[in-house]
């Protein structure tokens, strides 16, 4: 039997417990992905398509993006609690109580409350979960154990739906399969150590960030999926019958695939990659008229949205990861689910010329931020050394430190403990602490974490 253990950091052992979580992230996301499926399906039996999509694409995904939110301001809050056990086993089991009430209930009021009730509770495990990739992996693994875990979901949803000549998931039938799905969810789930005793990933090279720079990278992801909602929201004009989403989901898993593998390498190219995603359904739109041309292009929409996925979930869990805070690691999901919210809604109210005047306008948008935020990320990646020691002079210089306490405030951000440090520079352990109590009385911070965190956000005044 495989032991998943913390203190095994052999390269074998990291292989293992990048598994584990690339299959407990997996497998939660088909589990969730098949029950949403199934109660969109029942819904199916009592309102019609256009108002099908407003509760599926529309408030549900803001549920769902509450539903991070409220998680993530938890693990801000109270990282003991939201970090452990309790919180993903209370979710699965209530989201698979509402499940269960979407398939067998009569009335079609309790069928789109359970369904409200099951998108809060998947946005809260998604946050329970997704956290393990800025606190458990390493940023040169994330992308590959992210895009494996999500085509495994993807492909297994679309295996689920096969038998009864594709019906499965419209039967009530299908509840048994999740309650499988759960069973096996929670058996893996007693192997998630509790956040205080992860390794925690080392943070990934580049410039440090500032508030300024986070929200901007919520903003263009915001942009990047409300383009992509609306781009997707045109009708197929002549390959409407011959593109199927169970046909389309071997490509987004092929494409969650290569893009883990392709932002592992470089994140450049993932990021560019990304944007590249957008430009493929209006391609499909332009080629209206041509079978093949049009049937082309929206396969490699669904293949390049396997990039837009995973770089949703990179420059968060990079974030997370570079600024020890794990409660950000999953924003950029939020802020994607906003966006397709937000499409969905605009797709709903503005059509034809309308519709593509707003595809265009939000798409010029994200181009200029994205090239912003490109430039502070990967333009700026390669800080001297001189520039960052004077970055480091500046701030204990803004607090008035001592020489001594300045190198004792250089070693606490290289993770020294105080054995450490006292080894360091040659002095009594107590002559660490010592100075360390000075620091924390000049800088007003009460523990190493706030400290660490002020300093590589780069701005005193920033705290979370």
């Amino acid at each position: 039997m495989v032991t998943i253990s913390r203190n095994n950091c052999s390269p074998q052992g990291l292989n293992r417990r990048s598994l584990y979580v690339a299959v407990l992230i997996g497998l939660n996301f088909l589990w969730c992905g098949t029950a949403y499926i199934i109660q969109v399906y029942r819904l199916l039996q009592f309102v019609d398509g256009a108002a099908i999509n407003l509760l599926s694409c529309g408030l549900y995904y803001l549920l769902q993006a509450a539903g991070i939110g409220a998680a993530a301001f938890l693990f801000a809050k109270r990282p003991a609690a939201a970090g452990g056990r309790s919180l993903p086993l209370l979710c699965t089991i209530f989201a698979l109580s509402c499940t269960a009430a979407a398939v067998f209930s009569a009335s079609v009021s309790t069928v789109i409350a359970a369904g409200a009730l099951l998108n809060l509770a998947i946005g809260v495990l998604s946050c329970c979960y997704l956290t393990l990739l800025a606190t458990e992996i390493e940023p040169r693994r994330r992308g590959l154990v992210f895009g494996c875990a999500y085509a495994f979901g993807s492909v297994g949803t679309w295996l689920l739906s096969l038998p009864m000549g594709g019906r499965f998931l419209w039967s009530s039938e299908s509840i048994y399969a999740v309650v499988l799905l759960v069973a096996l969810a929670l058996l893996l789930l007693r192997y998630l150590l509790p956040l205080s005793e992860r390794r925690h990933a080392p943070a990934p090279p580049g410039p440090e960030l500032n508030r300024g720079t986070i929200w901007l990278a919520a903003a263009l992801l915001f942009l990047m999926w409300l383009n992509n909602t609306l781009g997707f929201s045109f009708p197929l004009k002549s390959a409407s019958g011959s593109v199927y989403i169970e046909f389309t989901r071997a490509f987004y898993a092929a494409g969650l695939i290569i893009a883990g593998l392709i932002s592992d390498r470089d994140r450049r190219w993932g990021a560019i990659c990304a944007l590249a995603a957008l430009a493929f359904p209006s391609a499909a739109l332009a080629l209206g008229g041509s079978v093949t041309g049009e049937t082309l292009m929206w396969i490699l929409a669904y293949f390049f949205l396997g990039f837009l996925a995973v770089y949703r979930l990179l420059l968060f869990a990079d974030i997370s990861g570079k600024i020890a805070l794990p409660a950000l690691a999953v924003l950029g999901l939020a802020a994607g689910r906003l966006g397709e919210a937000a499409g969905t809604l605009g797709a709903a109210y503005f059509s034809g010329t309308p519709r593509i005047a707003l595809a265009s306008v939000v798409f010029v948008l994200v181009i200029t931020l994205f090239f912003l935020l490109y430039q502070r990320l990967y333009h700026s990646a390669a800080v001297p050394e001189d520039t960052e020691q004077m970055r480091l002079l500046q701030y204990v210089n803004s607090f008035g430190l001592s020489a001594r306490e300045q190198d004792v405030f250089k070693l606490i951000m290289e993770g020294m403990s105080n054995a450490e440090i006292a080894a360091a520079l040659h002095i009594t352990e107590s002559t660490v602490k010592f100075h360390v109590s000075n620091i924390f009385r000049k800088t007003s911070f009460r523990n190493r974490s706030e400290l660490i965190i002020d300093f590589k956000l780069g701005n005193s005044n920033v705290h979370f």
